[in-house]
């Protein structure tokens, strides 16, 4: 063997070792993660950043009661403002269903989403002084699962359309908007209830012709937003495009899903997860520490955001349902956010301003409502009565003592 070769050898030997060393350290013990969240919970005197209201939000839909005689979009878009957050999220569809309440949309029969976007709900929400807005929307592909050549086309240039509208309304403000998809391993599946369960052994036939319809409508989608983006230069206002997933537990143990069959595959700005497969059975934090990593080095980040980003776009505690005292709960959010704060996570979404759940034997649909705590999971900041759940008690907390430690 030549030295030349020695020392080729030598040097691919360490890369192998190095490389062994990263992926060790990239695979934390549980309790190796748990003291990176011990360090970084608020409650136990890390320091809260100071742009934290620009880092944590809430979702306002569907929800089964009001509060004022304001249409009920902008009552819950002025409701969120005035606790203190920066982030707020809505529900961007053309059958606006989740906002009955005090409201008459008069929509015509056909129209765009820009033209959505004009309507004098939204704009009057779109004028509080949020620094971001996330919306769950889609564009006019009817089955996500088989979405037609002429649909994608259609899809991208709403997309962009609705993109270019808001880089030229907002350009003198800055300001975000994210375009996101619902939950997009149950759209994938088919489905919600118990009957989607996937395994190994429980695949549909045509998942391969899913997965590449849904490749493809995200792609189109961002398509959209980056033409839209390369079209408009000088705005201070910034759009991205967002894919949610919500079953990343599953992916992680093999199961197909967004995260290792679209993630990998298709770029996007940023990645929304619907967390409750984390937070639902672990209260520590460390499945949605492990998660979030994994969803990290699944991404492609688009050349324009360059980094791989995650967000929480959904994460809540049914607090009628949860076995966990008051302590126990803001101990919960602590833990939640002390993981965001530590892996840099964008945002922090809380599902949401007014409990959208029934109990398990009540049947409100809007327009109908409750002023009844005990008819609702309890999904909220703001109750039925107008006093705040412990969700809120415990962000009023972070958001009052943005830039200091609580100890």
């Amino acid at each position: 063997m030549t030295g030349f070769t020695k020392k080729i050898l030598a040097l691919y030997c360490c890369f192998l070792t190095c490389n062994a060393i990263a992926q060790d350290k990239a695979k934390l013990s549980d309790a190796a993660i748990l003291s990176i969240i011990e360090k970084n919970k608020p409650l136990k005197g890390a320091l809260i950043p100071e742009d934290i209201k620009h880092r944590i939000g809430a979702t306002h839909v569907g929800g089964k009661y009001f509060h004022t005689t304001e249409p009920f979009l902008v009552e819950g878009a002025k409701k969120l403002d005035s606790l203190g957050f920066g982030v707020c999220k809505l529900w961007f569809y053309k059958d606006p269903k989740g906002y009955q309440y005090n409201s008459n949309w008069n929509l015509p029969a056909e129209f765009s989403l820009t033209q959505l976007a004009e309507h004098p709900y939204y704009q009057q929400a779109f004028n509080l002084p949020f620094s971001t807005f996330i919306l769950s929307t889609k564009g006019s592909v009817k089955n996500m699962i088989n979405a037609k050549e002429e649909e994608l086309k259609i899809e991208e240039q709403e997309y962009y359309e609705l993109a270019k509208y808001f880089l030229k309304k907002y350009k003198d403000r800055s300001v975000s908007f994210v375009f996101q998809n619902w939950e997009g391993d149950w759209i994938l599946r088919g489905g919600v209830s118990a009957k989607i369960k996937w395994d190994k052994d429980n695949l549909p036939a045509n998942l391969d012709q899913r997965i590449k319809s849904m490749q493809n409508i995200f792609k189109a989608r961002q398509d959209g937003v980056n033409k839209a983006r390369s079209e408009v230069k000088n705005t201070k206002c910034k759009v991205y495009h967002a894919i949610e997933v919500n079953k990343v537990m599953e992916a992680m143990n093999g199961i197909p899903s967004l995260a290792t069959h679209v993630l990998p595959f298709v770029e996007t700005d940023m990645v929304a997860w619907s967390a409750y497969d984390a937070t639902a059975p672990d209260p520590t934090g460390t499945r949605l520490y492990k998660g979030v990593s994994f969803l990290k080095e699944q991404m492609k980040p688009t050349a324009y955001i360059k980094q791989p980003t995650v967000f929480l776009g959904e994460i809540g505690i049914p607090e009628m349902l949860t076995k966990r005292k008051p302590q126990e709960v803001k101990d919960s959010w602590d833990n939640y956010l002390a993981v965001c704060l530590a892996l840099n996570v964008k945002y922090l979404v809380q599902w949401e301003l007014y409990c959208n759940e029934n109990a398990t034997d009540k049947k409100i649909m809007q327009p109908q409502f409750t002023r009844n705590e005990a008819d609702l999971k309890g999904l909220w900041l703001i109750k039925p009565d107008g006093t705040i759940g412990l969700a809120m008690t415990y962000f009023d907390q972070i958001l009052k003592n943005a830039g200091k430690k609580l100890k």
